[in-house]
């Protein structure tokens, strides 16, 4: 395999993240599935960067896009807990400019839609 289609995967791993990302922001029920068959896709082509690259010492491109897609995966994780918790939870929940979920009391929420 050469350099630019180990870069390929890389990028089209990082490409179903993010769309992973996108799905899990609105956890809904559909988004959850059609979120799980995105990841499915990112992690075939993040097994086969794995094989190829393994128990080498290549320099390649493909470091900082793999250095973003685990960044990437760290947020996924974040936003899986937080989907989760809003579908066993089901109270009023939103997310901060940082990411996080919050619950939000119904008086947040009315602020919130008014600004």
């Amino acid at each position: 395999m050469i350099p630019a289609d180990r870069l390929d995967l890389a990028v089209d791993a990082r490409a179903h993240v993010s769309q992973v990302i996108a799905l899990l922001e609105q956890p809904t029920a559909a988004a959850l599935n059609q979120s799980a068959l995105e990841l499915t896709a990112a992690i075939a082509r993040m097994e086969r960067l794995h094989d190829e690259l393994a128990g080498r010492r290549i320099a390649c491109p493909t470091k900082p896009v793999i250095a973003a897609l685990r960044k990437d995966l760290r947020r996924v994780g974040r936003l899986m807990r937080h989907a989760w918790e809003l579908r066993i939870g089901g109270g009023q929940l939103a997310y901060t400019r940082t990411g996080e979920l919050v619950p939000q009391g119904t008086s947040q929420v009315r602020w919130a839609i008014e600004a």
